[in-house]
């Protein structure tokens, strides 16, 4: 809607041209009723003397009107430009107003409200620029800073130079699961405060102050919460390797000592990645990323002390995984993936127990691709549960083909976190096998044992629906998860793998084969089979025999294939006599007539 503009306080508008008018009218009818009985009673020169006075007056009167009406219309005026400069958003201003009348009643009113303005404002400026937890700057701020500090140039005309440490604390997500928000957000500003102490800002005071927007404070550093485990430190003028390294062992001993809060003892670790400018780019958004990105490769360190200073290949795997995740998403609408199934031999028999279902990727560019090149990305994007969904599908459907033609086969299918996240998972198995009338004794559904550190409660349902209708489950990769065996065990399962990890000494005396017998012996003890993967070499087949297990997996029998090659790898491997004098060999130890690094084939 289009308002009519309106000139205030002009013309018959103005508050003096309605007082003077009233005044003229009134004074007017006065004057008549004063001079009427003069007109009969007097001489015309005593009405002419009266009508002289009376004029007199009335322009007195009317000369302290336009005074009085000047003294009200000036102070209004004034009041109305502070209030229109107000509106306008500039707060310093005065309010000049100052009489007992009650238009100074109203200025002093318009002085409070200007003066509570200008605190709210402040206060708002403060909720913008700095974090509520720990007082440091936050990510607005810092990203105005940063640009104005690489947006730098020197006397001598170069560009500003310096570091941007990206700075992630590991603990803090789980501290806040266990422990709840409070406590985690008081660790946080503990720790903000020790690595302000560490870091060349010194001081708190100090580095609030080198985050202003004063321009001599875009040479100090500065420290400030870019998320919620995320800080980040920027170091004007710093860019060699030594004095980088020198700041990033000082921040990771300020943890190495603990953090104590409300009496719990926490020993908080941090990542860093750090970028440089204008050696990495000049760009101030860039350059931040590019230090979030050496921090996520300094997260994957085994070393106490994670640091990472950027490199250009980072970026070329950003942009691989940027590929293989459009990739990814083309090949499920498409239909690029297929499920190769690997053989598992009966360790007593030498017969075929069963298979495992291998997810593949075929490339329409690249050929197959392997698991190792895509999972982790489709794990991080997401895709994993619907990539979970195919090989789901297709091997519940290929155990139900196999089933319906008299050769039953033992079908287990891997099953990442993201899939037992869902509410609806155990579910969606069992609508599955019913759709293909498969015989759910015949699926094991994979778990790895880190699962155990997920919600424990969900996952236990969801073993417990599918255990109840037949479906085995099986703890893959045991060993290698570090998992609470107490919480592990508390959940029902039916087969342990021995990870691929142990295998490589199982047949020589030491640790490995020592750590894969106590795994077998506690896979027996809880009531399962046990399955050693991995195995390559004869010996190693023996070795895994000899100490217990059931069922044998790996390169020795087969790599993964595709159903209508293992199904021909299975008729041959059935008729031929050889194959089984072979493996009654191994099954007896006699490995010494076998090349150490043979392997056996159906061919």
């Amino acid at each position: 809607m289009a308002w009519k503009a309106v000139r205030y306080g002009i013309g018959t508008n103005s508050l003096g041209f309605r007082l003077t008018a009233i005044y003229i009218a009134l004074a007017g009818i006065c004057l008549a009723l004063a001079t009427i009985p003069f007109l009969s009673e007097h001489s015309v020169s005593d009405v002419a003397l009266h009508m002289n006075m009376a004029i007199a007056g009335l322009i007195g009167t009317a000369i302290l009107m336009a005074l009085m009406s000047r003294r009200l219309t000036g102070p209004i005026r004034k009041l109305t430009e502070v209030a229109r400069k107000v509106a306008e958003g500039h707060l310093n201003v005065k309010v000049p107003v100052d009489c007992s009348c009650e238009i100074g009643e109203l200025g002093a009113s318009m002085r409070t409200m200007v003066a509570r303005l200008q605190a709210s404002t402040t206060e708002i400026s403060e909720l913008a620029n700095h974090d509520l937890v720990t007082g440091l700057p936050n990510r607005n701020r810092l990203q105005t800073l940063l640009e104005r500090q690489t947006g730098l140039v020197g006397a001598d005309g170069a560009p500003a130079s310096g570091s941007v440490f990206f700075i992630d604390v590991l603990e803090l997500r789980k501290v806040n699961d266990r422990f709840g928000h409070e406590t985690s957000d008081q660790l946080l500003k503990t720790i903000a405060s020790l690595l302000v102490a560490a870091s060349p800002c010194k001081s708190h005071g100090d580095n609030l102050r080198s985050s202003g927007s004063e321009d001599d404070a875009l040479r100090e550093p500065v420290l400030a919460r870019f998320g919620g485990t995320e800080l980040v430190l920027s170091v004007p003028d710093l860019t060699d390797p030594d004095g980088i390294a020198s700041v990033a062992r000082r921040l990771h001993a300020a943890l190495a000592g603990g953090v104590k809060v409300d009496g719990r003892q926490f020993h908080p670790s941090i990542a860093i990645g750090i970028a440089r400018y204008p050696q990495d780019s000049a760009s101030a958004i860039k350059v931040k990323q590019y230090a979030a990105l050496a921090c996520n490769n300094s997260i994957a360190l085994q070393e106490t002390e994670r640091t990472v200073l950027f490199q250009s290949w980072m970026i070329e795997v950003i942009k691989s995984r940027e590929t293989m995740e459009r990739d990814l998403r083309t090949a499920i609408a498409d239909g690029h993936f297929e499920v190769y199934y690997q053989p598992k031999v009966s360790a007593r028999d030498w017969t075929v127990t069963g298979v495992e279902a291998l997810v593949r990727f075929n490339h329409p560019e690249r050929g197959l691709v392997g698991p190792g090149d895509f999972i982790e990305i489709a794990e991080m994007t997401g895709l994993i549960y619907d990539i979970g969904l195919i090989v789901l599908e297709e091997a519940i459907c290929q155990c139900a083909e196999w089933h319906r033609a008299g050769q039953s086969t033992e079908v287990s299918i891997n099953v990442s976190i993201e899939q037992f996240r869902n509410t609806e998972f155990s579910n969606l198995v069992i609508s599955i096998l019913n759709e293909h009338e498969c015989p759910a004794d015949l699926v094991t559904i994979e778990i790895t044992e880190t699962i155990a550190h997920t919600n424990i409660v969900s996952v236990s349902d969801h073993i417990k629906a599918l255990r109840a209708v037949g479906v085995r489950i099986a703890i893959d990769d045991f060993g290698t998860g570090y998992s609470n065996l107490a919480q592990l065990t508390g959940l029902k399962f039916d087969i342990l793998k021995v990870d691929r990890s142990f295998v490589s000494g199982i047949d020589s005396e030491g640790k490995a084969r020592e750590v894969s017998r106590a795994i077998i012996q506690l896979g027996k003890n809880l009531g399962c089979r046990v399955v050693v993967e991995g195995t390559e070499t004869p010996g190693q087949v023996a070795a895994a025999a000899q100490l217990g297990c059931d069922e044998i997996q790996g390169f020795f029998f087969s790599k993964p294939m595709k159903r209508s090659d293992f199904d021909t790898w299975k008729q041959l491997r059935a008729s031929n006599p050889v194959r089984k004098a072979l493996d009654s060999i191994v099954a007896g130890g006699l490995t010494k007539i076998i090349p150490p690094q043979g392997r056996l084939t159906a061919s």
